[in-house]
């Protein structure tokens, strides 16, 4: 992706964020409320990689969490904007914290399989 794609695309996903602060946002949303928008190849994990840039610019905060399954080991990223009240995901309240963030990634694993 050329730089001026990467720089459009991580414009967006920060605007979606600021005007969105109320939540953190999983990448699939994220890529399903922007990146899916964006005419390219591997768009998903395009969109993980801006993501990614803006957390590492300190333009966003992120944070993940691993979840052993059965299957095997499923992941999820949540971002939000650096306008929200809270820097850290527990401070969302309790459905982002452990365990009911924990049934929630669990949860969309099963549907994204």
């Amino acid at each position: 992706m050329a730089t001026t794609s990467s720089e459009n695309l991580m414009a967006r996903l920060q605007g979606y964020l600021d005007e969105h602060p109320d939540r953190p946002w999983c990448v699939h949303e994220l890529y399903d409320a922007v990146g899916s928008k964006i005419m390219g190849e591997d768009m998903l994990v395009e969109t993980q990689h801006a993501l990614n840039h803006l957390t590492r610019r300190n333009r966003i905060y992120s944070s993940g969490m691993m979840v052993e399954r059965s299957e095997g080991v499923c992941d999820d990223w949540f971002y939000w904007s650096r306008t929200a009240p809270h820097a850290h995901l527990d401070e969302f309240g309790p459905h982002w914290q452990f365990p009911a963030l924990s049934e929630k990634i669990q949860a969309h694993c099963r549907h994204r399989v």
